[in-house]
């Protein structure tokens, strides 16, 4: 049966100690090859309060949302919204 060749099989090629669980971070459990946005960086920092304002714009329900971060790793993990209900439905 052929096989799909995935990123263990590279990462085991290189490494023959590779193991997929190597593939995820242990404190957030992100993919390590994920491109991910990092607390104090000023560029990823720029694209969260762009995201985070044009949301605050767009639903005017939206009182804030905060940007939660890997305390560990510091990537970024997930927008939190606090919404006014009395504006909702």
């Amino acid at each position: 049966m052929d096989k799909p060749l995935d990123r263990a099989y590279f990462e085991k090629r290189k490494n023959p100690k590779y193991d997929d669980k190597d593939k995820v971070t242990e404190c957030c459990g992100q993919s390590r090859y994920q491109n991910s946005m990092m607390k104090g960086n000023k560029e990823d920092w720029k694209l969260i309060e762009d995201y985070i304002e044009r949301r605050l714009h767009d639903y005017s329900n939206t009182i804030s949302i905060t940007p939660i971060f890997c305390n560990e790793c510091k990537r970024f993990k997930e927008y939190v919204s606090e919404i006014d209900l009395e504006k909702t439905w």
